[in-house]
């Protein structure tokens, strides 16, 4: 294996420029992507606008023309790119889109610049873990619930054999793939920080050591070995994947920048509000004469931890950005982490840094999943060492992480979870059961209290407001398709939920019938899906009679019958016979149909056996069931009624059979 030393940053490089627009002709107005050309990914992006929308919107709400727009890509449900026919109109066509109210915000697309500067190489220890504590809490952390880290960057090397294992599904914003690469190293260089596996004896550990925290990378830049440009539009459309992902809790942003980026500010401001907690390296600039001490995006941000770089003397690194957003510092000259397909490189940079305190982070949420992001922040700043001039400075911020001792002060909790909702009968019964709903919480603090209610028809009906009581007794008045829902409150007022769902309560519809077979004559009455007749018998169905029995319901039924040489007999109703008597005729088909007005809440699906075929596939609601010009003979037949939108009892493709 080599190794390199290197120091690595992203560097946000923003383009602007100024446009005037074109009239919009309505007939040419942009209703899909299918309008105009699929965005190039190797194209130069000058001419792109990323934009944002307030909620889940797509092109046709902008009001854009096929004389403005030449490509584009919608990369997720809130961002997409455009690409603009004229490059004189780019910024006046931005001033357009700001004014949209379908647009949260709009930005001329500009360069991320990933940067690496090569150093000697040579085999250097990961200090980095001793130098924040994480070598006493690599095996503290045995969490049951997975915490991902989502890592913004250049991709990521799954093959890694030292990163194997400990990745999720990310995405490849330059490919458009879920399988990420990673030709630079960067990327996978920062998840190497954060989680190379643990304990298996090569090459190092992440600083989260044996915890269950995985990474999920998202590729949004370096093409090519070459090229450290990266798509600010793929970053912030990564934010938002990310921040829609509930087991995402960290996402680590290793680029820095010091222009005005509105759309970057919305993405981290969108993903701050899912809860994540965002770590951003605070820049490389720290010793430029011109920019040093300013301010840089996206660690700036509100909500976003900023971390600065120190060395092994516990001394900030000449190239840490120094300023008034800085929180912390972690270890950034000379840290060992992953590189290439199998080997190591010790990195420099503020970049190195934040993927440090990014897993650290992870740790203290792996600890307990119910801490906040704020929570973490403190418990950071309260245990980390003061370094520099006594209290907060610019330079190191509240000072060098201690993730042992912050580890120390988190209190292990598991998250507030439903781990059982039931019910004592199966689905469907009938109006009037009572229906006995029980429900076991795990985890969460103190003592819970429980609410339960039910949807049906799209109405939710409370059955007991938040109590002790576990279990709650519902008595179904209405037939239909219910929602059974329970509501768990713990100490603190955390809540957590759980449902039954497609739970039917039937009506007490009871289907009666009786058919007359070939030389048996009248059989008894049957119910209810019940065979009425013969199988594999070789006689005959010749006559049947059909009740509907409802109290509660305004509920008959009528049915007809083809019989042999005679075809199909009119329709009849209730009770009366359908078929023949004493004409040694048989049946071979049937339809079947409810009358009344409560019909519209209610299926009666039947089933036939016949001849040489055996039993057909259901028919529903006056559909046949049956066969036409074959001459076979009806032998059995069964019949169900259930309530509107219940399953089928059976397949339901091919109940009738025409010759």
């Amino acid at each position: 294996m080599k190794f390199k030393k290197r120091i690595i940053c992203l560097i946000v490089v923003l383009i602007l420029s100024v446009l005037p627009i074109a009239a919009v002709t309505a007939n040419q107005g942009i209703q899909s992507y299918n309008q105009v050309d699929t965005l190039d990914r190797d194209a130069n992006i000058d001419d792109e606008i990323v934009v944002i929308y307030q909620n889940q919107g797509t092109i046709k709400d902008l009001g854009l023309t096929t004389n403005q727009i030449e490509a584009g890509e919608k990369l997720g449900d809130q961002v997409d790119i455009l690409k603009v026919k004229d490059s004189n109109q780019v910024d006046t066509l931005v001033s357009e889109l700001l004014e949209n109210p379908n647009v949260l915000v709009a930005q001329k697309n500009t360069y991320l610049k990933l940067t690496t500067l090569p150093n000697d190489e040579f085999l250097s220890q990961a200090w980095q873990f001793e130098g924040i504590g994480a070598d006493q809490t690599w095996d503290q952390v045995n969490n049951k619930e997975t915490i991902v880290v989502a890592v913004i960057d250049s991709g990521l090397n799954i093959n890694h054999p030292d990163i194997v294992g400990k990745t999720t599904t990310g995405y490849d914003f330059v490919t458009g793939q879920t399988e990420t690469v990673d030709v630079i190293g960067h990327g996978t260089a920062m998840s190497g920080y954060i989680a190379a596996v643990a304990n298996n004896e090569i090459g190092i550990a992440g600083v989260t050591g044996i915890a269950d925290i995985i990474i999920a990378p998202y590729r949004v830049g370096g093409k090519t070995e070459d090229d450290y440009n990266v798509d600010l539009g793929y970053a912030c459309a990564a934010l938002y994947a990310a921040a829609n992902r509930p087991e995402v809790r960290v996402i680590n942003m290793s680029f820095a920048g010091d222009e005005v980026s509105p759309v970057l500010e919305n993405a981290v401001a969108y993903a701050a509000s899912k809860g994540k907690i965002l770590v951003a390296a605070a820049g490389n600039d720290g010793n430029d004469p011109v920019t040093g001490g300013n301010i840089e995006i996206p660690s700036a941000y509100d909500n976003v931890l900023s971390v600065g770089a120190i060395d092994q003397d516990n001394v900030i690194a000449d190239f840490s950005q120094h300023n008034e957003m800085v929180d912390f510092c972690a270890p950034g000259v000379d840290a060992l982490t992953l590189w290439g397909a199998d080997e190591y490189i010790s990195g420099s940079g503020t970049s190195a840094a934040s993927p440090l305190v990014a897993g650290a982070c992870a740790v203290l949420v792996a600890a307990d999943v119910t801490i906040t992001p704020a929570e973490v922040e403190a418990i950071l700043k309260d245990t980390a060492i003061d370094l520099g001039e006594t209290g907060r400075d610019n330079y190191y911020g509240d000072g060098l992480i201690q993730l042992d001792q912050a580890l120390a002060q988190v209190t292990p909790k598991e998250r507030l979870t439903v781990a059982d909702f039931s019910t004592n009968v199966l689905t469907g019964q009938p109006i009037n059961t009572p229906i006995v709903l029980n429900a076991v919480a795990s985890g969460g603090t103190g003592a819970y209290s429980y609410a339960f209610s039910y949807d049906l028809n799209g109405e939710s009906t409370m059955i007991q407001d938040f109590s002790k009581a576990d279990t709650v007794t519902f008595i179904p008045k209405v037939p239909g398709i219910y929602r059974f829902m329970v509501e768990v409150k713990d100490a603190d007022h955390e809540v957590a939920q759980a449902d039954i769902i497609n739970y039917v309560i039937e009506a007490p519809i009871i289907m009666t019938y009786r058919t007359q077979v070939q030389n048996i004559g009248w059989l008894p009455i049957m119910t209810n899906g019940e065979v009425s007749g013969t199988a594999g018998e070789s006689l005959r169905l010749e006559a049947i009679e059909l009740h509907a029995n409802a109290s509660d319901y305004d509920i008959g039924v009528r049915y007809k019958t083809q019989v042999e040489n005679n075809g199909w007999q009119d329709f009849v109703e209730n009770g009366a016979l359908s078929g023949t008597v004493g004409e040694s005729l048989h049946l071979e088909a049937i339809k079947i149909e409810l009358t009344g007005a409560d019909t519209d809440l209610f299926d009666i699906y039947y089933q036939v056996h016949i001849q040489n075929i055996g039993w057909l596939d259901w028919a529903k609601n006056g559909e046949p069931a049956g066969t036409e010009g074959y001459g076979y003979r009806m032998e059995g037949i069964r019949i169900q009624a259930v309530l509107k939108g219940s399953d089928a009892p059976g397949n339901v493709a091919s109940p009738y059979v025409k010759k």
